[in-house]
This record gives structure tokens, C-alpha cells and sequence, in this order.
């Protein structure tokens, strides 16, 4: 096994080691339910290590990946706050008109804080559980479905209709929207 596989490995156990120790000081004593548990834990690290065993990671034959090359590309791409972009809208698959717009496509489900709060729960013994957590504007439950765009005349758009992105002008004749 190789040295790749033996630090995979050895993160994957690290992981189920230390929630093994949470679980384990919420309730002394184990149940079926937690030894069922665990042992799925297992057999998926056991899984895991008998896969890369057998089919390891090329580390010395990939000196470059383009998937990464690909994300540092939309990343420089689209987070540039003056950059044009077109947003075109579809519905039952047709493309019924596009914005012009700047900056990037942003999802409704994003927010600039967590969405999730570790708190410790000791009613029956001590264990950690995670919440839901308020959402930027501070109340509970998620935003609704779609994205949200601002044009570049300064007018904010959101929908829930399928859309296609781009950096450039698409060649297909369909109206131009808000203008």
C-alpha cells in the first residue's frame, strides 16, 4: 500500500476514532443500534482500504489535474465584481429570454453565515448534536429555491427557472430582458 493511501486511511480512522469518543460519552453503556453503527463504520473504512490497495491513487503519474485547472478558472471568472455575464432562462427546456448581467449567479440557499451550530446537549449524559442556525436575516428554515443575479442597470433578479450562465454572448435569437 502506498504512502497516499496510508495517510487517507489514517485521516478516515482519525475521524471515526473521534466520533467514536463523542458518541461514546453521550451514553455509558452501547446499544445494538450504536454497534450496528459503528460496525458499518468499519466495514467502510475496511472497504475503502482493501480499494485503494487495489486500485491506488496515480500520484506519480498525475503532475497536473484539469478539474482543478477547470474550478481556478470559473473562480477567476466569476468573482470578479464588474465582470459581464448572461444569464438565460429557460422554461420546459426552451430558452425564453436572457439578462445582461454583472458579477455572478448566486444560489437563494447561500448565506454568509453557518448554517449549522455544534451545541452540547448534557440532559442524559454529554454529547454534541448539530442544529439549524439562524439565517442571515435571523430567522429559521431555509430561503426559497432558485438564484438570484443583479443586472447590470443595477436591478436585482431572482427565479427558480433552469438557467445557462456565460461570459460571453451567446449566437441564438431570444428577447432581451429587463430592460
Amino acid at each position: 500500500m502506498n504512502r497516499t493511501a496510508k495517510g487517507t486511511i489514517a485521516i478516515i480512522v482519525m475521524a471515526l476514532v473521534a466520533t467514536f469518543g463523542l458518541s461514546a460519552c453521550s451514553n455509558p453503556t452501547t446499544n445494538d443500534s450504536t454497534k450496528l453503527q459503528q460496525q458499518g463504520q468499519q466495514d467502510t473504512v475496511d472497504a475503502f482500504a482493501k480499494q485503494s490497495a487495489a486500485v491506488p491513487y496515480p500520484k506519480d503519474q498525475l503532475s497536473n489535474s484539469l478539474e482543478r485547472a477547470n474550478l481556478r478558472e470559473r473562480l477567476l471568472r466569476t468573482n470578479k465584481p464588474d465582470s459581464l455575464g448572461y444569464v438565460y432562462l429557460m422554461s420546459f427546456g426552451k430558452i425564453i429570454g436572457y439578462y445582461t448581467v454583472k458579477g455572478k449567479v448566486s444560489s437563494t440557499q447561500s448565506q454568509m453565515t453557518t448554517d449549522q451550530l455544534v451545541v452540547r446537549n448534557c440532559d442524559n449524559g454529554c454529547s454534541f448534536t448539530a442544529v439549524s442556525a439562524p439565517g442571515d436575516d435571523g430567522s429559521y428554515g431555509p430561503n426559497e429555491q432558485g438564484i438570484f443575479f443583479f443586472t447590470t442597470s443595477g436591478q436585482m433578479v431572482t427565479t427558480s427557472l433552469d438557467y445557462i450562465w456565460s461570459d460571453n454572448p451567446i449566437a441564438i435569437e431570444v428577447p432581451l430582458l429587463g430592460k
